[in-house]
């Protein structure tokens, strides 16, 4: 089996640096790149081809914008799709709406630490991960949102 291949986005080198410790501790993972702006984020993911980048929302660079342009740049050739998982200490339901109308399929807190291999994993495998406070409401806003857009409009 092939590790999954992550890059770490993050401008706090210490959260970095913990993201990185325990990605590397498990053998599902090998981190191919650590980086502290989007524009680093977008160069590095070019050139290493992740598997899933934890990107954090508020580091400069990052956020929505961050993962639109990640994924218009990293399109599959042939490998599996990238996966963008966002991971804040900022849990407002705002934050976790903007993040997966941008493409991110998942949502980590920061500050689970021990939980975070298998939450990317199942990530990578295909699942939604939402592992924030307010999960609940933020996918409850997503579907009145899309459901009033997609109202016809009477005249």
């Amino acid at each position: 089996m092939s590790r999954i291949r992550v890059v770490i986005a993050d401008d706090d080198v210490g959260i970095r640096s913990a993201l990185e410790d325990v990605l590397d501790a498990d053998p599902r993972f090998s981190v191919v790149g650590s980086v502290a702006t989007g524009q680093e984020l977008r160069t590095v993911a070019r050139a290493v081809a992740p598997h899933v980048v934890l990107l954090d929302i508020r580091m400069p660079g990052g956020g929505p914008e961050a993962a639109r342009a990640l994924l218009e740049d990293c399109l599959p050739d042939g490998r599996r799709p990238l996966v963008v998982i966002a991971v804040s200490a900022h849990t407002a339901v705002t934050n976790v709406v903007s993040m997966l109308r941008a493409g991110a399929v998942g949502y980590l807190a920061k500050g689970r630490l021990a939980a975070l291999p298998d939450l990317v994993a199942r990530c990578a495998d295909g699942e939604v991960v939402l592992a924030v406070p307010g999960a609940a409401e933020a996918l409850r806003q997503l579907t009145r949102d899309d459901l009033a857009a997609a109202r016809p409009v009477l005249r």
